[in-house]
């Protein structure tokens, strides 16, 4: 992990809790180490309280109608976003990724709610450890009070093989392990870690930097490395050819001599037929990089904060002669984009004289109830989400458990509803530092994966046809300075930024549920010393817990907070 630096104490006011990456469908572009300096900003001393935590009642049991009604109990689950359809009104195939949202919204909102596994939760209650695994490591690990609770949550919220990686090795958390500004690093924190290095490591060599073509096909077909070697060899026309025509059936050295004898078209009248004896990694290397998209098909771009990377692609389009059109979207309202960009109504000028589209407080999470976008459904041959970020929560970093379900849901919310605009075969790319902690290459990757997203490279953003666009903050910093003032990304080197790009492939099959991380319970916070909240006691410590959990409930209503 790169080192942190420390923005000025007053880049962020302590009342402004998610400031920064802008909501589930944060602009975040390029949040500082995810922005955990960002989040760091210096409070002032909290005094002593002599009061103690009352109790706090458990809530009554609500209907077992209610437990078990999903998405459709709630009619009217957008507040803030007046004009949403009922999700009632929405085709069934298009419900999951807002029926997500609606599981978090009970939970936070005091309901009862079930996570992946079935349990029931509910938002007094403390997390409990069921797996014998978790059970045995608690036990082997002997933990004081004030660790217990918040590493219950950890692996009560982890995947199943995750837990059964760190049980089966000799793994203990370090007590004196403290995070690279020198703060003591909880043993929740160190555990955290640990599970999502466990589950990275399974991504090899879909991992978080550079992956060229063949290497990411070959790891979603398992081939051989005398099979990757011949790849690699062919020209272009010979490589396209196989990709597409390859079954995991057939012998790839019989799909290679029927690739050989294919004569190249005698007219070019698709990217794809171009410079056909090219080296085939080379050539489909470029092409990714050059942006030669379906010249007919509309282009969506979210979260695009100052629509700066959204001009650029409907002039690059332009140039190339495309018909298609690019439809931009911000997730803040037009009135608060005005107050941090000054040029901000020109520039959607500028973006509707190219005929583009410009669409604000959108939630890319939630366009299957947004009424904007009816009837686009199928029609997106491209999407771009340029460093997504789910915002920042102060007192803790992003990459701290009890926040960052927030950035892997984001992932998985933001594939699944694309599954109905995307057309077959179009093109998902989202950019991210290769060392984010918040939104992580992992749950880009394996949110596409679970949607049926294929992977089919990563490349260095440096190296992107669309890379020199005006980037932001994309947050109230953007008022009084921008990037390119001779403010950097400390912690996030550009040559660490990543392409990570996918291909909608649909099976014709169900996919798996879309996953859901559920948060910590405010019982859980409560009786944990993490973060800030260690430093907290009594009323003051009671507060800021519902604080958090308020700002926890706009992030999945999709309510612009910062």
């Amino acid at each position: 992990m790169a080192a942190e630096d420390e923005l000025p104490e007053d880049a962020v006011p302590e009342e402004d809790f998610a400031d920064g990456g802008d909501g589930p469908a944060g602009e975040g572009d390029e949040p500082l180490e995810d922005q955990e300096e960002f989040q760091d900003v210096e409070e002032e001393p909290v005094p002593e309280e002599e009061e103690h935590m009352e109790e706090v009642d458990a809530e009554e049991e609500a209907p077992e109608e209610a437990e078990e009604a999903g998405g459709l109990i709630d009619e009217d689950p957008h507040e803030g976003r007046e004009d949403d359809v009922k999700l009632s009104d929405v085709p069934e195939d298009m419900r999951e990724a807002v029926e997500g949202s609606l599981q978090l919204k009970r939970m936070l909102s005091g309901g009862i709610d079930k996570d992946d596994s079935g349990k029931k939760r509910k938002v007094e209650e403390l997390s409990e450890v069921t797996s014998e695994e978790g059970k045995e490591l608690l036990a082997r690990w002997r933990l004081s009070p004030q660790q217990l609770q918040a590493t219950k949550y950890v692996l009560t919220s982890a995947d199943e093989h995750d837990v059964k990686v760190i049980h089966q090795s000799n793994w203990r958390p370090n007590p004196h392990a403290t995070t690279p500004k020198k703060e003591p690093k909880t043993i929740a924190e160190q555990l955290n870690e640990k599970l999502l290095h466990a589950r990275e490591d399974s991504l090899v060599p879909q991992g978080r930097d550079a992956v060229d073509v063949v290497s990411a096909w070959r790891f979603r077909w398992k081939i051989s490395d005398e099979d990757a070697k011949l790849l690699n060899n062919l020209n272009h026309k010979d490589l396209r050819y196989v990709m597409k025509e390859y079954d995991g059936e057939r012998s790839l050295a019989d799909l290679v001599d029927e690739a050989r004898m294919m004569l190249p078209a005698d007219e070019v009248e698709t990217a794809e037929e171009a410079v056909p004896e090219l080296p085939g990694v080379f050539a489909m290397s470029r092409f990714n990089r050059l942006e030669l998209i379906d010249p007919q098909a509309d282009a969506l771009v979210c979260g695009d904060a100052n629509l700066t990377f959204s001009h650029l692609l409907a002039e690059h389009r332009e140039g190339l002669g495309h018909v298609g059109r690019v439809v931009a979207t911000t997730f803040e309202t037009i009135e608060i984009l005005r107050e941090r960009y000054h040029e901000i109504d020109q520039t959607v000028k500028s973006l509707e004289s190219k005929m583009s589209e410009v669409l604000h407080n959108v939630d890319c999470t939630r366009i299957a109830v947004d009424t904007r976008f009816k009837g686009m459904e199928n029609k997106f041959g491209a999407v771009y989400y340029n460093f997504p970020h789910a915002g920042v929560v102060q007192s803790f970093f992003d990459n701290h458990p009890f926040v960052r379900w927030r950035h892997e849901n984001l992932m998985h919310l933001f594939f699944r509803a694309l599954r109905c605009f995307v057309q077959p075969g179009g093109i998902v790319k989202v950019s991210s530092n290769a060392n984010a902690t918040g939104v992580r290459f992992s749950d880009i990757i394996l949110g596409a994966k679970n949607s049926e997203f294929v992977h089919i490279e990563t490349f260095p953003f440096l190296e992107w046809q669309l890379r020199n666009y005006g980037r932001s903050y994309g947050d109230r910093r953007d008022k009084g300075r921008r990037p390119e003032d001779g403010d950097v990304y400390r912690s996030q080197k550009a040559y660490s930024d990543m392409v990570y790009c996918f291909r909608y492939e649909p099976s014709g099959d169900t996919p798996p549920k879309a996953k859901v991380r559920f948060p910590p319970t405010k019982g859980d916070i409560l009786a944990s010393n993490e973060g800030r909240l260690r430093d907290m006691k009594g009323i003051s410590r009671e507060k800021k817990v519902e604080e958090i959990y308020e700002l926890f409930l706009t992030y999945v209503q999709g309510i612009h907070v910062g």
